[in-house]
């Protein structure tokens, strides 16, 4: 165990490239090593693949920000600072902070102006290892969740945070838009708020079929003429309470405008690509919208970890295809079959 290969981004737009003979590192003190056991493929690092995304970063790097591993080795002091001992799986939280940022004392720390990303300015788990750094969060993985639901820890952490930042009642009708990773999770998220109605919308039918088996009351097509009169149905005609809006489609954020009541509230957890014109006067004058924000996963993922550990949430239902490292391009690359799930891709480097 001295070299190991790794997929390293040389920069956006086609620029990955699997390496080999990479020196395994050095847990330094605090850090722990892990050997990857999965690492997930998000819409970011088709972003990166397709040179759409909008950061600038430090090339080259290891990307892959959704993963679990298991401990190999701990650096000097690691145990007693995160608990966890050789052998045990771990997840890592991705964003790292440090010191008196403003956001970090208020306990806003995915929100902090300066910080580490794991899988984008820190090496990631697109490889066989990878370090956890002194400063992360680390959260053991509970024995009874494999492999593919533990690294469904980070989209499934970040559903949560979206759920809760909705506040949910119990005569609420609620709406789920998308149904990729954070969207199945919101779904079953939401499931245990017990609202009144639980609703999801997507165009794929296979999706649409598996929310009606995780949680969800009722599902339709978007463009489905169903939808608004269901709606009206359940509401006397006022609209929905609630719209978690996770698709990133433009069209879904104004459909969300159109479904919700009076004073309604919409969570805007999509990552968009292009800006969306709307009616400010909707917000406003015209039905008084509470709009909330989402991003990342603060103080979610050992709920996420719990939830699936209890059963409440399947992760493995959202885990939908496995590849090895040697083929990440593939995975990147890969599109669903007509009437097919696809969710959450992930990469196996011990294949």
């Amino acid at each position: 165990m001295t070299t190991m290969k790794a997929v390293r981004c040389l920069g956006f737009g086609h620029q990955h490239r699997l390496e080999t003979g990479i020196a395994v590192p050095k847990p330094k003190p605090g850090e722990i090593l892990v050997r990857v056991d999965a690492s997930g493929v998000c819409a970011a690092d088709r972003a990166m693949w397709d040179g759409s995304g909008p950061w600038s970063l430090p090339f080259p790097f290891t990307p892959g920000h959704e993963f679990t591993g298991t401990v190999v080795e701990l650096g000097e002091g690691a145990d007693e600072r995160h608990g966890v001992k050789v052998g045990d799986r771990a997840v890592a939280e991705l964003n790292i902070t440090y010191g008196n940022d403003f956001f970090r004392q208020r306990g806003l720390y995915h929100l902090a102006d300066s910080m580490d990303v794991i899988g984008a300015t820190l090496d990631g788990g697109w490889a066989e290892y990878m370090i956890y750094p002194a400063d992360a969060v680390i959260h053991k993985v509970p024995e009874n969740l494999s492999n593919a639901a533990a690294c469904y820890t980070e989209p499934l952490a970040n559903a949560i945070h979206g759920v809760e930042r909705a506040d949910i009642g119990f005569e609420d009708v609620v709406i789920v838009s998308g149904a990729g990773p954070i969207g199945m999770g919101m779904l079953q998220a939401a499931r245990l708020k017990t609202p009144r109605k639980l609703i999801l919308v997507n165009p794929g039918a296979a999706k649409r079929r598996l929310a009606l088996t995780l949680g969800a009351d009722m599902a339709f097509h978007p463009d489905d003429p169903e939808l608004k009169t269901a709606l009206a149905d359940l509401t006397g005609g006022r609209g929905a309470d609630v719209f978690l809006e996770a698709s990133g489609q433009t069209q879904a954020f104004t459909l969300g405008l159109e479904l919700l009541r009076k004073a309604g509230r919409l969570v805007v957890f999509g990552v968009y690509k292009k800006p969306v014109a709307v009616d400010l006067n909707i917000f406003g004058e015209f039905k008084e919208l509470d709009i909330r924000g989402g991003h990342l996963a603060p103080f979610t993922y050992r709920t996420a970890l719990d939830l699936m550990s209890r059963g409440l949430i399947d992760g493995d239902a959202c885990v939908t295809h496995t590849y090895p490292l040697e083929a990440f391009e593939e995975a990147l690359e890969r599109r669903p079959e007509p009437d097919e799930v696809q969710i959450k891709i992930i990469l196996d480097p011990q294949m």
